[in-house]
């Protein structure tokens, strides 16, 4: 009886003994959620609410303020050790309860000498207009978005080039974030006192101090990081 199959012309395949197929791994998204994302999310938000608005600006001889925003480091480390939805939310909401905590209980913090200033009343300063509106929580949030994207290609932090490439990719978020804030103060405050030449003396007044914390800071902690939680495996 004539058969229509096909003869075989090639070697048979055989299965590899210890080789599973090749699967997609949702986890290893850095847009996955799961129960540790969450729980980090959560304990940045409240890590953020109460520290995003205790700032330091020094006004120094040439009476150039120079405005640190030392907490920037919680976005920053959440989204690059959790991912970008992490990021976002932590800088975000997180600035949104610091908004709140800082309303309600650091209002007159201030050590008023003339020369050093450490609180939270951010109208006070123009280097700071701005971060109390809704370009501030949208800032934020983007500013631990883009952190989170560094896992794209980084996960280890143990060696110069992935911790400078990290830094790097942190500072073009401040960067960002505080482009956001600054310029848009002009359009939110229609202020005669706030225009052009004001936002950027504030841009770099803001800017380059923070860069220390992306650049050399925010290395530095997850050296550390990675040194402690992950050498052991």
């Amino acid at each position: 009886m004539p058969t229509n199959y096909p003869k075989s012309t090639g070697t048979p395949r055989i299965p590899q003994r210890g080789r599973a197929p090749l699967l997609y791994d949702k986890k290893a998204s850095i847009w996955y959620v799961g129960p540790r994302q969450i729980i980090a999310a959560i304990l940045g938000v409240a890590l953020y609410g109460l520290l995003s608005h205790v700032n330091l600006i020094i006004l120094i001889s040439t009476g150039t303020l120079d405005v640190f925003l030392p907490a920037l480091l919680i976005p920053l480390f959440f989204g690059v050790i959790f991912g970008p939805w992490v990021g976002l939310v932590v800088g975000g909401f997180g600035f949104l309860l610091g908004d709140y905590v800082a309303n309600m209980w650091l209002h007159d913090l201030s050590w008023n000498n003339g020369y050093l200033f450490y609180g939270s009343a951010l109208i006070n300063f123009r280097d700071l207009i701005g971060w109390n509106a809704v370009t501030g929580y949208l800032a934020n949030g983007m500013i631990g978005l883009v952190a989170g994207l560094t896992r794209i290609t980084i996960r280890r932090y143990n060696n110069l080039q992935a911790l400078a490439t990290v830094g790097v990719i942190c500072a073009a978020g401040i960067a960002i974030g505080i482009v956001v804030v600054i310029y848009s103060a002009i359009w939110l405050y229609h202020s005669p006192f706030y225009r052009l030449g004001e936002a950027t003396s504030a841009f770099f007044d803001s800017l380059l101090p923070n860069l220390l914390f992306a650049l050399v800071v925010l290395p530095l902690l997850l050296w550390l990081y990675d040194k402690i939680v992950r050498g052991k495996k």
